[in-house]
């Protein structure tokens, strides 16, 4: 599942204000994360330019791997604030790992990480080698069936 929480504010009789892009601290961002919401086993980040900025309306994905007890809601209900607080010059975009397909898990590996806690390294490089098996096995399938005819 996919939440899109971008939000675009119009001022000036529908101008879009001009703006510069924002430097994101990336350290205060992972370190609110780890301390406020400990049910996160690792995250990552993407949609960001060159030396940690973000683009002026450009999304930020922060991707994260939710431990199982976690409920979806009570998960965003606690990341959205978080990550507003520390960075609300960003739009941002939550993706629950958990429930998401193989091609979304995989664009979030070519981000950055952002942290992984400490304890979660095994659940970490797991989530990598099922993200490459299953999105392989997708490829296959999708070469079987014709959808796709040479990548």
């Amino acid at each position: 599942m996919h939440y899109n929480l971008s939000v675009t504010s119009l001022v000036n009789g529908g101008n879009l204000p001009k703006m510069k892009s924002k430097k994101i601290d990336l350290r205060k961002v992972a370190d609110a994360l780890t301390e406020q919401c400990p049910f996160i086993m690792f995250a990552m980040i993407s949609g960001l330019e060159k030396e940690g900025r973000v683009k002026w309306l450009g999304n930020l994905e922060l991707s994260v791997f939710i431990c199982s007890d976690t409920g979806t809601w009570h998960a965003l209900e606690q990341v959205l604030p978080v990550i507003t607080a520390v960075a609300p010059e960003a739009f941002w975009q939550v993706i629950l790992l958990n429930r998401v397909d193989p091609l979304t898990r995989l664009r979030a590996l070519q981000g950055l990480p952002l942290f992984i806690r400490e304890g979660n390294e095994q659940h970490y490089q797991q989530f990598v080698h099922h993200t490459h098996l299953d999105y392989r096995i997708l490829r296959a399938h999708q070469r079987k069936t014709g959808i796709i005819d040479n990548d």
